[in-house]
């Protein structure tokens, strides 16, 4: 099986994050965490903005933008 990330992800695709891939940006893994998007947390892709622009994605009950360069560093299982 191939590591995936999160910018892989089909859209409406329910995800479970597994990792957050080393040397990304302390404050950018902060971030991340503060919006709940951490090891083991489940979340649904809402697909990307046109010309690859931002990732959007559902925690629980808000919903974020990713850009691609961020997405690309988030590592996935999908779930069924």
């Amino acid at each position: 099986m191939s590591i995936q990330t999160l910018w892989d992800a089909p859209k409406r695709a329910t995800v479970r994050v597994t990792e957050l891939v080393a040397g990304l940006n302390p404050l950018v893994v902060n971030r991340l965490q503060e919006m709940g998007l951490e090891p083991g947390q489940l979340l649904e892709c809402f697909g990307r903005g046109p010309f690859n622009g931002p990732m959007v994605v559902q925690i629980q009950d808000c919903v974020y933008t990713l850009e691609q360069h961020i997405a690309q560093q988030i590592l996935i299982t999908p779930q069924p």
